[in-house]
């Protein structure tokens, strides 16, 4: 190993001892296989930390489709396990008939029963808070029908108070209301009352209690992108005296959250779009912890986004972390030093501004596969558990469009292009630039795949990218701007032109007045066949 790869290895053992502690957990997003949101997060007397969140779908087709709940537990913050589907709307016989519309739900344990309240639309198109009970937190639930008393409302959040009280809040009209719910936890006791305190409130109200004092975390109405705030109160149905600002924005519009005391240890638990590259309806539920001042107040949160040196893992489901390793070469002897065993690793997550290249063999030899900003299940492209030597750069690129060569994210989702259809799919593809390009089957033309770059007024870029059409196939390949520079940058290929073949299509272009431009993959009107993009570049010439 070179005098340098040793210098860096001596200044990462001396940080490694506070970076252990981030080690400590699991890092965000804590979900990776799906789009996860809205988490309810409760300790039960297992000992376990349960997490009951919605469920976003992929491709994206907003949140009306959101259907079926998981169930997710850990006892160590860093194993996570997926229980499985609990719930469906096709399970509700009361609900709408095109489904879908299972919004935020919440989970509380009574008397033996686990009761989980979950928002949906009647066969009147009206929301009703719906009810489903199991003697399990993360199985065998049964729909039971609806509170009786809570018509019109959504997102519900039922606290217990010490005293065995229970007390459900909801919203409507972006408003929370509250109201004691009897004994049988199916009905409100009385009419549901607007809290008074939280009038910044957009959705999602949670209410915990500690050191005798209720606090309510809620987002607000923040724009673009909602923050979470919070109320205090001396009783479980207030007056809400505002305390301000919990957490600040991330990179999706909602901020649906909770906040739960774990092992003398309290977490907020929320979501983002770290997955998606900040789709909208495609989130992924994170925690992070939360510290309390002298007073009771809540300090702001500091979020931790994903990692902050990439960081390996000998399992696909990002659980069970080795360790991270900083800049330098590593062979197998470096990286057993480090706690990363040769052969053994099964997934990756890379930051943001790094490059990891992964050998087969020893000292760099054999094989490799080259990755950058992600999370990389190995298995999907055949290297888990057959890597022996690494080298990790920082990235050195002018490259405008982020994932140019189209590499998948969770959900096969291609990260940060945004699609509204099925029939664009990725597949693994050895001629690609990256492992994977963008390939569309079918007749007519893909809804739109789309990545928006931001531009500097008056200044010249070049545009590039590789094109590739199967023989036989009707219609062109296109890759444009939607229309704002059909001169210089709309490129089309047919398969009368070349087949079977990638084809570098480049040219230049003055911003001019510009600020931002939509690059877009689709195809002409009349195709027929099979079409393929890759390595899409966008810098300043």
């Amino acid at each position: 190993m070179n005098t340098i790869s040793k210098a860096l290895i001596a200044v990462f053992l001396v940080m490694s001892a506070s970076y252990s502690q981030a080690q400590n957990r699991r890092s965000n997003p804590i979900v990776s296989h799906m789009f996860t949101a809205d988490a309810s997060a409760h300790v039960w007397d297992d000992g376990r930390l349960y997490v009951y969140p919605s469920t976003d779908v992929a491709p994206a087709r907003g949140y009306s489709t959101m259907d079926g709940y998981h169930v997710f537990s850990t006892d160590d913050m860093i194993t996570w396990e997926d229980h499985g589907e609990i719930l469906h709307s096709r399970d509700v016989e009361w609900g709408t008939e095109k489904g879908g519309l299972m919004w935020a739900p919440d989970c509380v344990y009574k008397n033996g029963t686990y009761y989980f309240y979950f928002p949906h639309k009647n066969k009147e198109n009206v929301w009703e808070i719906g009810i489903a009970t199991s003697k399990n937190p993360a199985s065998g639930f049964k729909v039971q029908g609806f509170v009786k008393g809570g018509n019109a409302f959504c997102d519900p959040n039922v606290f217990i108070d010490d005293d065995g009280q229970a007390y459900l809040f909801a919203v409507r009209d972006a408003k929370c209301y509250g109201a004691k719910l009897k004994d049988n936890m199916v009905e409100v006791e009385t009419e549901m009352v607007h809290q008074i305190g939280v009038d910044e409130h957009r959705e999602g109200p949670f209410v915990v209690k500690r050191e005798g004092k209720y606090y309510m975390i809620y987002p607000n109405h923040h724009k673009p992108f909602n923050e979470m705030s919070y109320s205090m109160s001396d009783n479980p149905l207030g007056p809400w005296e505002p305390k301000g600002l919990l957490m600040e924005q991330n990179d999706v519009i909602t901020m649906h959250g909770s906040i739960v005391e774990f092992k003398g240890q309290w977490y907020i638990f929320y979501h983002n779009g770290e997955l998606s590259g900040s789709i909208g309806p495609q989130r992924s539920i994170c925690f992070d912890p939360v510290y309390f001042n002298e007073d009771g107040t809540i300090q702001l949160v500091k979020k931790s986004l994903g990692v902050t040196l990439p960081t390996f893992h000998n399992d696909i489901n990002f659980n069970e972390m080795f360790g991270t390793l900083a800049v330098g070469d590593y062979t197998q002897n470096d990286m057993q030093l480090q706690g990363i065993e040769a052969n053994a690793i099964a997934s990756i997550q890379i930051p943001e501004g790094y490059v990891v290249e992964c050998f087969e063999q020893d000292h760099f030899k054999g094989k490799s596969w080259t990755f950058k900003e992600d999370r990389i299940d190995l298995s999907a492209l055949g290297c888990d558990n057959k890597i022996s030597s690494i080298k990790i750069s920082k990235v050195t690129t002018d490259n405008l469009v982020k994932n140019s060569s189209f590499e998948l994210t969770t959900q096969k989702m291609v990260k940060y292009w945004r699609s509204k259809t099925v029939q664009c799919t990725s597949v693994l593809d050895d001629t690609a630039t990256g492992y994977y390009s963008l390939q569309y089957k079918g007749q007519g033309m893909p809804k739109d795949i789309i990545q928006q770059v931001e531009l500097k007024p008056n200044t010249n870029y070049q545009l590039s990218v590789m094109l590739k059409i199967k023989a036989a196939t009707k219609g062109k390949v296109v890759f444009d701007t939607t229309g704002i520079l059909e001169d210089s940058c709309k490129f089309e290929l047919d398969a009368d032109t070349q087949a079977d073949q990638w084809v570098e299509f480049k040219d230049t272009f003055n911003s001019g007045d510009l600020t931002k431009v939509n690059l877009r993959c689709t195809t002409s009107e009349d195709f027929d066949g099979l079409a393929y993009w890759d390595n899409v570049i966008l810098k300043e010439k």
